[in-house]
């Protein structure tokens, strides 16, 4: 767990857009009425792991 932690104390631009991505996606599971629930976590799990492999990879500025 520790060095996840520091993990994402070296990025923390990504976790910060990964807690916002997931955020979001609670709104809208929320609050819109007749949506494909499973589909919506699925693409929203998907985008999540594939912006935390290339936003790891992106050299900090």
């Amino acid at each position: 767990m520790d060095k996840l932690l520091n993990f994402y104390t070296k990025y923390p631009w990504v976790a910060i857009i990964i807690l916002a991505q997931w955020f979001a996606t609670s709104i809208i599971v929320i609050f819109i009425k007749n949506i494909d629930v499973t589909l919506l976590m699925g693409i929203t799990l998907f985008s999540t792991v594939f912006y935390a492999y290339f936003g790891f990879k992106t050299p900090k500025a």
